[in-house]
């Protein structure tokens, strides 16, 4: 990948998201249903894609179709477990490429989980 053009175009068409961690409480007791809490670790430009027709394995080999194709700038850490918000809509991170390990460009695949409520895994 030309990392100079993929720089040009984040620039010029790249938009904000959100990356985050997400911690799970436990449910209260009179409650059967946890509750995610979601902490922002840092806001970059990001080229989206909505590929079709793609499915990866999560780490339970359960199949899971990509939605979304975002390529952010690279961030150390960024690791299937981090989470994307975009427009109020949340994404889970299926899978990360460190493309040709260059530690330039992270190219995520992901599933896109809804807003709020609906986005509980």
């Amino acid at each position: 990948m030309n990392t100079q053009l993929f720089k040009r175009n984040l620039a010029r068409c790249g938009k904000m998201v959100k990356l985050q961690n997400r911690d799970i409480e436990a449910p209260r007791f009179d409650s059967a249903d946890f509750d995610e809490l979601f902490s922002e670790i840092k806001e970059v430009p990001a080229i989206i894609k909505t590929p079709r027709g793609r499915i990866v394995f999560d780490g339970v080999d359960t199949e899971t179709q990509v939605t979304h194709e975002i390529c952010i700038a690279y961030v150390a850490g960024v690791t299937s477990e981090t989470w994307i918000e975009f427009k109020g809509r949340r994404f889970d991170i299926l899978n990360v490429q460190n493309c040709c390990e260059e530690d330039a460009v992270l190219i995520l695949d992901c599933a896109e989980k809804g807003v709020n409520e609906a986005s509980k895994a």
